[in-house]
């Protein structure tokens, strides 16, 4: 029997292909939950992928089907389906498929939680943000032709912007495992820049683990993926840069920031609406900064260190007054620290004393490694 071209969710071509075999037999839907012991509006829901297939369906559809074990190897990567996005949080129960204004709602709340993780930070939007990708996730199996791709959008960003928020709480193996999802998404609906910005993002997390070679890996994959659209390019430039800079190869690094210049100038001329262009100057400048710091750690140069002071110096004048603290306490701790590395520790202490006394996830990573390097402070500049 010809398997037909996979649907993208594994849930929903196990449903597609019990539903071929069942009709290649002659056979109801209430008649085959009979014969397996299942009501019928069950086999129904799992052919719909409207509930994922008890554990012992598959065998025994096999047996009575005559399929060879297909299904029994089709329920494998439905268990990892089901186990992985459990992982990630409570299931959503949903018996609607969202209608054009429902999308819109969501489209316009995605907007809004994005400005409002520069206000508030991710930490207390974590638990709604998981819950609409779930919700999107969820409705993808069932979502009309006409919408299907909105929808896995929709789902990818929505995932891009949960990781992140894991990210920012120094939970890095979460926000690689809704990075993984979004992607997923992402690349079943054929959007290229989702696909470049969660590569990108993945990337920012190998390097936030210390892990160069799969961060550069990866942002050059963003990059590559980015097609003609230069405010995401110039997003993965980003992370290119921060790869080569915590690896030490300097020149590289400037030559990957001096391309996110150019492409975000670029972007910005031709009113892309990629989201963090709206910040574009103060995410290039906290950028060099911190590439100058890494490259500082790396070589211990102290040119680089003091670059990284002057740029991020720069940045915490830039920052609006409605930022949120986490933000100025990020900067703060990076910047004490290449004050501590250019022989500065009373710039750095001064800075420390500053910031909140209990900080919590990226910021408390920062502020830990700005006292370790204090503590180990030269004395002079």
């Amino acid at each position: 029997m010809p398997i037909l071209p996979a649907p993208t969710s594994a849930r929903l071509r196990f449903g597609h292909r019990l539903r071929d075999w069942r009709e290649a037999r002659g056979l109801s839907q209430a008649e085959l939950g009979r014969r397996l012991g299942y009501d019928d509006s069950l086999i129904s829901r799992v052919e719909n992928a409207r509930r994922w297939p008890p554990p012992g369906l598959p065998a025994r559809a096999d047996e009575l089907l005559c399929t060879g074990g297909e299904l029994t190897t089709l329920w494998q990567p439905v268990r990892q389906e089901r186990e992985h996005l459990d992982a990630l949080g409570p299931s959503v129960a949903s018996a609607t498929t969202p209608d054009a204004a429902t999308l819109d709602v969501l489209s316009h709340l995605l907007t809004v939680y994005r400005t409002a993780t520069t206000h508030i930070g991710g930490e207390e939007l974590t638990a709604v943000l998981e819950h609409h990708a779930r919700t999107l996730a969820d409705w993808q199996s069932r979502a009309p032709r006409g919408t299907a791709a909105r929808i896995r959008t929709l789902a990818a960003r929505y995932a891009e912007l949960a990781g992140w928020a894991h990210f920012d709480g120094d939970r890095p193996t979460r926000a690689l495992a809704w990075y993984d999802c979004g992607l997923t998404w992402a690349r079943a609906a054929d959007d290229r820049a989702a696909v470049a910005d969660l590569l990108a993002r993945q990337s920012s997390v190998h390097w936030w683990r210390g892990d160069a070679p799969t961060a550069l890996a990866l942002a050059e994959a963003a990059r590559a993926a980015a097609g003609p659209a230069p405010g995401v390019e110039a997003w993965a430039a980003i992370a290119e840069a921060h790869a080569h800079a915590s690896s030490g190869a300097a020149y590289p690094a400037s030559q990957s920031l001096s391309d996110a210049e150019r492409l975000a100038e670029a972007a910005l001329r031709a009113g892309e609406p990629s989201p963090w262009l709206a910040r574009a100057h103060l995410v290039l400048t906290v950028a060099h900064g911190t590439c100058h710091r890494d490259l500082a750690r790396h070589t211990g140069a102290r040119t680089h260190a003091r670059a990284a002071v002057a740029h991020l110096t720069t940045a915490l004048t830039q920052l609006p007054p409605s930022t949120h603290p986490h933000d100025h306490a990020l900067i703060s701790a990076r910047l004490a620290a290449t004050h501590a590395h250019t022989g500065h520790p009373e710039a750095a202490a001064t800075l420390l004393a500053h910031l909140p006394p209990t900080p919590t996830g990226r910021t408390a990573r920062e502020q830990q490694q700005a006292r370790e390097r204090l503590a180990h402070c030269p004395a002079g500049g």
